[in-house]
């Protein structure tokens, strides 16, 4: 089982729009990502660091279960990360 942590280092990726944080899985890290649409209507409409953060963080119990899901599954990216996207809430 990995060690989410609380959310304490989310952080917003403005060119992909969406939020990120990495856990140690192992020897590497593993980088988990969000999609701005996943958050919700007001994510989508005005995707910003300020809103999806906190919405993120609200949610942060949610987004690693889903995380765990994806994983348990082997639904990676090509890159190796993991994507929350809308359809995965």
């Amino acid at each position: 089982m990995l060690d989410y942590g609380v959310g304490e280092d989310l952080y917003w990726d403005p060119m992909r729009k969406e939020v990120r944080f990495s856990v140690a899985q192992g020897e590497r890290q593993l980088l988990c990502r969000i999609e701005a649409d996943a958050l919700g209507p007001r994510c989508a409409e005005a995707p910003g660091a300020g809103v999806c953060l906190d919405v993120a963080r609200r949610h942060f119990g949610h987004i690693t279960h889903r995380i765990s899901d994806k994983l348990a599954l082997g639904l990676t990216e090509p890159d190796g990360s993991v994507l929350i996207r809308a359809k995965d809430w």
